[in-house]
């Protein structure tokens, strides 16, 4: 049977073959490569005459005298002009050779020599000629693959041979041995959530304020529109304080002997490169995301991509706080307006009301006593975290942090918020106007850096507040494996937690090489990683004076300033202020008194103020990373193309610190002339269990982490030309003047505004049916609540 079937398979017309047996009478290929196929590499040819063979002694007497110890570059001239003569005497021996074999081939009455032969000797000669000029134009001995593979063998054996001469100082750090640990700090209780949002925390998804099928609010509606931040009373709030001037930190830091200080707002920015480093650019997983979303990207903003710096501000007794580097910040209605609604939702509605600036009662008043906050520390960091809210039921310490997340339309413009403000979020899913849009944003934004605060502080996790300047549409709650199951594509929290403590180890180490190098100073440290054909780090250390370090982090103040007077209000209220404007309205008065024909007012104030309001700020870098987002999915850059030094990707941590690295800017200044400045490349390679890996991946609890590092110099000569490209990348993402940011968005502006205006108008018709139909509030109605109990309890009481 197996024989018919193979018949008529058979491809032989004649007669019936089994294909087994004709794979056995093959005649099987030689494996063995014939010698005469592969060229002679010697330097002398085969054939010499014996002129040639007599003149040996000559390079017999060279190699002698090679032999001895003498200088190095007597050696070399010995050896190229003994190479020199070799060829020429090679080329006698061949042309001899040549002529004795023409007067053979003349004499013979056939040719016995078969045409294969001679292309043969032909092939070989020409490469024996190709060999000799490549020792010609090199003075030492070449491999055999430098042979083979021309030029390009000779790079990579001189980049090799480098690197075994300069032995790299490769460290290594052990996940499990590092020890995050909690400083016990007696603090006040920690604020609750209000109005019955504790239930989100144990619901995933997205919580709707209202129902938009029935209409039912599942919290109070008093959530729903949100106080004016001109209507806000700021200034019963307590003023926030970085690391530096923090006096308990800076005690506490100095009694646990750590040397570095710093809050989980200046430390989170610089994290972010650290990740970027561990996971070699791990790309984000939006599988949770619904299959209608349009082609998610599974990469981070450029603009999170960007350089992070921030300030060692020295203090004293060789204590450093770490303050954000505010060069670009900028005022912003959000950052006011958040902190507005974390109190709107800590507290109850007769509490929060007396926050309002027309009430008649004062605020209870803030102080320092009244801030929770939580410290950790590792090695030689001391971090604080202030405490939002808490939850005894949740995992762990029970606290979590509250994050108000405004709308695509506010967080591309935020300086024309008002026109923003229309925009809606009434779909689940989708590109527009749903929530999904919104946590994708952030997934590529400000994840990461919320992922970082959490674990600094200890915290379970983050609780969203969308909203949209005016109202508040739902809330969701984020746990740490939430986040991580983002970022790190793993639903337990494992491998990120490894990766904290492998970041702030290595954080530490750097900080502690710059404070070495630029002593009992304050420093300015620039952070980027990068994403090359091997993804390493740089980091840049300039020494600052006190002066100067205050003068760049006061560049926006007098812009932010401006922005609390004439937007937010604070300030008002200042005894000193209300006496100048006391005194204003004085004389005015006095004016009106004297206008007796009844002139009317100016309003040139007026419109002064309506023109500060909408006054432009620069883009801050949290927010112009959101809308960035949406800009890299239209076609639309915000930044100019990248410099030349990340050409193609091919750029490496050995090719800066060898110096090949191409050309950058323009810059003629001289390091010399620009003060002192240390730059150091980071690369680093894991090993999970004992194997090499790309990048830890399904990282369990029992997994164990090994991080192999070498922190390397990068030259002087190099330096500022590096760290001009590197603040030059910087600005182009976060540092960008108005004209060039509205120049690009302008065609995507235009798209947010009529999402915005449509918006409005489908607002004002549900304010309507409110009206209408009345407001109703979720409350349970089944046996067993409270409802169903006081109407057993009527009717007992109509019985008796």
């Amino acid at each position: 049977m197996l024989r018919q079937h193979i018949l008529r398979a058979s491809l032989w017309p004649n007669r019936p073959l089994c294909l087994f047996c004709a794979a056995k009478t093959q005649n099987t290929l030689s494996h063995a490569r014939s010698l005469s196929v592969t060229a002679p590499l010697s330097k002398r040819a085969r054939k010499k005459s014996a002129a040639a063979k007599g003149d040996d002694k000559d390079g017999d007497l060279i190699k002698y005298h090679l032999s001895k110890s003498e200088p190095q570059e007597i050696k070399l001239k010995a050896q190229k002009d003994l190479r020199k003569k070799t060829a020429v005497k090679e080329d006698v021996g061949e042309k001899t050779a040549a002529t004795k074999d023409n007067d053979d081939k003349t004499e013979a009455s056939d040719g016995t020599e078969k045409k294969s032969d001679r292309r043969r000797r032909k092939d070989n000669a020409k490469v024996r000629e190709e060999t000799r000029k490549d020792v010609a134009q090199d003075d030492r001995p070449l491999s055999l693959k430098e042979a083979l593979l021309g030029a390009e063998g000779s790079k990579d054996s001189n980049k090799a041979r480098k690197r075994r001469e300069e032995q790299l100082r490769i460290q290594e750090l052990y996940a499990r041995d590092l020890n995050f640990e909690p400083v016990p700090i007696d603090i006040p209780p920690v604020p609750m959530l209000s109005y019955g949002l504790d239930r989100v925390l144990f619901n995933p998804g997205v919580y709707r304020l209202q129902d938009p099928r029935s209409r039912i609010y599942n919290f109070d509606p008093y959530l729903e529109k949100i106080m004016p931040v001109k209507e806000f009373n700021f200034d019963a709030l307590s003023e926030y304080k970085t690391s530096s001037k923090d006096e308990t930190l800076l005690a506490l830091t100095e009694r646990l002997g750590t040397k570095f200080t710093g809050s989980t707002s200046s430390m989170s920015g610089v994290l972010q490169h650290f990740h970027f480093l561990l996971s070699d650019f791990r790309a984000l997983n939006h599988m949770m995301l619904s299959r209608g979303f349009p082609k998610p990207s599974s990469r981070f903003s450029k603009i999170t991509f960007g350089p992070d710096a921030i300030f060692l501000r020295y203090k004293k007794d060789g204590v450093y706080a770490i303050d954000a580097d505010k060069t670009y910040d900028s005022p912003n209605i959000m950052s006011w307006l958040g902190h507005s609604l974390e109190k709107l939702l800590t507290t109850d509605r007769e509490e929060f009301e007396l926050f309002r600036r027309s009430s008649t009662e004062k605020p209870p008043a803030e102080d320092d006593s009244s801030r929770c906050y939580h410290y950790s520390r590792q090695g030689n960091l001391l971090m604080r975290s202030q405490l939002d809210a808490q939850d005894p039921r949740l995992p762990g310490t029970g606290v979590f942090d509250l994050k108000t997340r405004a709308v695509v339309s506010i967080r591309m413009d935020h300086k024309e918020y008002e026109t923003g403000s229309g925009y809606q979020l009434r779909f689940d899913q989708g590109e527009w106007e749903s929530f999904e849009r919104e946590f994708y944003d952030m997934t590529r934004a400000t994840m990461l850096k919320y992922s970082l605060q959490v674990r600094m502080g200890r915290m379970d996790g983050i609780f969203l507040a969308y909203h949209n300047i005016e109202r508040i549409f739902g809330f969701q709650y984020l746990s740490r494996a939430d986040m991580d199951r983002v970022l790190h594509g793993q639903d337990t929290t494992d491998l990120g937690d490894q990766e904290f403590k492998l970041s702030l180890a290595l954080l530490d180490e750097i900080l502690v090489k710059a404070t070495a190098q630029f002593p009992e100073t304050s420093i300015r440290l620039h952070f980027e990683a990068r994403d090359a054909k091997t993804s390493f780090m740089y980091i840049f250390a300039e020494p600052v004076t006190e002066e100067e370090a205050d003068e760049i982090q006061n560049r926006g103040a007098a812009a932010q300033e401006h922005f609390t007077r004439t937007v937010v209000g604070l300030g008002k209220d200042d005894p000193e202020v209300q006496e100048a404007w006391q005194s204003i309205q004085d004389n005015v008065d006095e004016q009106m008194e004297n206008d007796s024909n009844g002139e009317a007012v100016d309003k040139a104030t007026a419109q002064d103020d309506a023109e500060e309001i909408r006054e432009s700020e620069k883009e801050d870098d949290e927010e112009v990373a959101d809308h960035e987002q949406e800009d890299a999915e239209k076609g639309q850059e915000l930044e100019s193309e990248e410099s030349s030094t990340e050409a193609a990707g091919e750029e490496t941590a050995a090719d800066i610190v060898e110096g090949n690295y191409p050309p950058h800017g323009s810059s003629t200044e001289e390091s010399a002339s620009r003060g002192p400045l240390m730059g150091w490349t980071l690369t680093t390679r894991s090993q999970v269990n004992g194997g090499y890996v790309h990048r830890p991946r399904s990282f369990g609890a029992d997994d164990e982490w090994k991080l192999e590092y070498h922190i390397q110099e990068i030259p002087e000569e190099s330096r500022w030309r590096l760290y001009d490209a590197l603040t030059e990348r910087r600005r182009s993402k976060i540092g960008l003047e108005d004209k060039e940011v509205d120049a690009s968005l302008q065609m995507y502006r235009n798209l947010i505004k009529r999402f915005s205006t449509r918006g409005r108008e489908w607002r004002e018709q549900q304010d309507k049916l409110n009206e209408e139909l009345g407001v109703q509030v979720y409350k349970p109605l089944g046996p067993g609540s409270d409802a169903a109990k006081a109407a057993t309890n009527n009717k007992e009481k109509k019985l008796d």
